[in-house]
């Protein structure tokens, strides 16, 4: 995941749009004033990297707001559940409900307009719950932004990998420590909790058409719930 962030964009409906542009460091919630130093910044770049992303596994959950040049969403995440929307930039945004092997998916009229002019047929209608299984491709592409792996199979670097560690800093009030990736002149950054647990608080990258995260609510249920009311079969296409 750490490497792919620097070669490719992961997007299942448009091209990323590629830019010199830097994008804005990623912010996260400030933890409480009381909490105490963690040492992490004691550890080298790599045990860095591996210990936050194995603190928010552990979480078992957070919420997760991401944004780039061609998409952004706004999710709360689980190992076996996600809830919240998506914003495709250039074709529209939908509600997602994901529980287990089950997803539920509510377009918006622009995206549900995009979608059937692509299928050249009235497969969607606006504002309306389309109900599948993760086996379904539609089903599969819409809910690809649900990383829900990151809890059961937290992502790892060798001591090979070549990262930085940085000296602590502040983002949002908090106190972090940056370990940077660089490749073929992009960047990626990764900022870490140096008080109470060691979590992994926002990634930014150096380009809009890569990603930028934030997590936080580390822990909070996602209280992902069927939609009531009409739900139809999702599309198989």
């Amino acid at each position: 995941m750490a490497l792919a962030s620097l070669t490719a964009c992961t997007d299942t409906t448009t091209s990323p749009e590629t830019s010199a542009e830097a994008s804005s460091p990623a912010r996260s919630a400030a933890p409480s004033p009381t909490a105490s130093r963690n040492g992490i910044e004691a550890k080298t770049a790599t045990e860095i990297y591996n210990l936050s992303h194995a603190a928010n596994a552990d979480a078992g959950s957070s919420r997760q707001r991401m944004s780039r040049s061609n998409a952004s969403s706004d999710l709360r995440v689980s190992a076996t559940e996600c809830a919240g929307t998506v914003d495709l930039t250039d074709a529209g945004s939908y509600d997602l409900v994901l529980k287990g092997d089950e997803a539920w998916i509510k377009p918006d009229s622009a995206l549900a307009k995009w979608m059937n002019s692509e299928a050249g047929e009235d497969l969607l209608q606006s504002g309306t719950w389309y109900h599948g299984t993760l086996d379904n491709h539609f089903v599969q592409s819409l809910t690809s932004y649900c990383h829900t792996d990151q809890f059961t199979s937290p992502d790892t670097l060798d001591a090979s990998t070549k990262l930085t560690r940085e000296a602590v800093t502040t983002l949002d009030g908090q106190q972090v420590v940056p370990v940077v990736m660089e490749a073929n002149g992009d960047t990626v950054t990764w900022y870490v909790s140096v008080t109470g647990e060691p979590y992994l608080v926002a990634q930014a990258s150096s380009r809009t058409d890569m990603t930028d995260v934030t997590y936080s609510d580390f822990g909070a249920p996602v209280n992902a719930r069927k939609p009531s009311g009409t739900v139809r079969e999702a599309p198989e296409g």
